[in-house]
């Protein structure tokens, strides 16, 4: 990646939620070599607890979709009855390609959807329409 392509996103805070430890390494290395700031959550449950900490500090959440304690969607239905989380975006990242997992992302408040494993031109993808085009 560009330095310019590193300084564009620096600073920026998102939150990967991931409870598999490699899956983690490999996606943190992914999106911090975009510039960004990245926190971890290992499942839906302590997602929400960060949430609340940083009161939504965030300009974007990976969420995978299958966690122990709580799962992806479970953890976007309860961030979205909050109104100060509710314009957050959430994009999934999961193994689960089927066009139904997709609607379920969808139906449950995600706002887009990439697939594992995780290419960089996804992230940039997805940074660029959801941070990028954020009015």
């Amino acid at each position: 990646m560009s330095e310019e392509g590193l300084q564009k996103y620096s600073g920026v805070r998102v939150l990967l939620v991931e409870d598999n430890l490699l899956n983690q390494e490999v996606a943190r290395f992914m999106l911090e070599d975009f510039g960004l700031v990245v926190d971890v959550a290992e499942n839906g449950e302590r997602c929400l607890e960060l949430l609340n900490s940083a009161n939504g500090n965030y300009a974007l959440i990976f969420m995978d979709m299958q966690m122990p304690v709580m799962d992806g969607l479970s953890a976007t239905i309860e961030m979205r009855k909050l109104e100060a989380l509710a314009a957050l975006p959430v994009v999934a990242m999961t193994a689960n390609v089927m066009p139904e997992d997709k609607r379920r992302c969808l139906a449950a408040g995600m706002n887009d959807f990439i697939c594992k494993p995780i290419m960089p031109e996804a992230i940039s993808a997805v940074l660029e329409k959801w941070i990028d085009n954020k009015s």
